[in-house]
């Protein structure tokens, strides 16, 4: 049997300016995550993918916070997101490369600080998904 680890979720946006200008803080996350992206998009070609094993977030990192973003939005994580909205990109801060603008399933949108939002408190309700 082979499991797949979820990739460091999500994956920052290249955000274009007005003059055509990419943000370079946004591509060079992108650069060091190429190999990233594609698994997640792999992982999304399989069609109502679940999830093999679930276990808590111990410590506070990037992923738990964006996980604790998509799951206060009312998702799993970005796999579910992206298959329930039919999205192929998530909007991501390009200072931080966290979550900034969820849709929840009544179509609510849930925008979010550039900052951490997850206190020490909530990091442990933070549910860890492994495909």
């Amino acid at each position: 049997m082979v499991t797949h680890k979820v990739p460091d979720l999500p994956t920052c946006l290249e955000e274009e300016h007005s003059l055509g200008e990419s943000s370079t803080s946004c591509k060079e996350v992108l650069n060091t995550n190429d190999t990233k992206m594609s698994e997640v998009s792999e992982v999304m070609s399989k069609a109502d993918i679940k999830p093999k094993s679930m276990h808590r977030a111990k410590i506070w990192s990037d992923d738990v916070e964006n996980l604790y973003r998509f799951q206060q939005a009312g998702y799993r994580d970005e796999v579910e997101y992206k298959q329930v909205k039919q999205v192929d990109k998530v909007e991501c801060w390009p200072e931080t490369g966290f979550v900034k603008k969820l849709q929840r399933r009544d179509n609510t949108f849930y925008y979010y600080n550039r900052q951490r939002e997850c206190e020490d408190k909530d990091v442990r309700k933070v549910k860890v998904y492994v495909y």
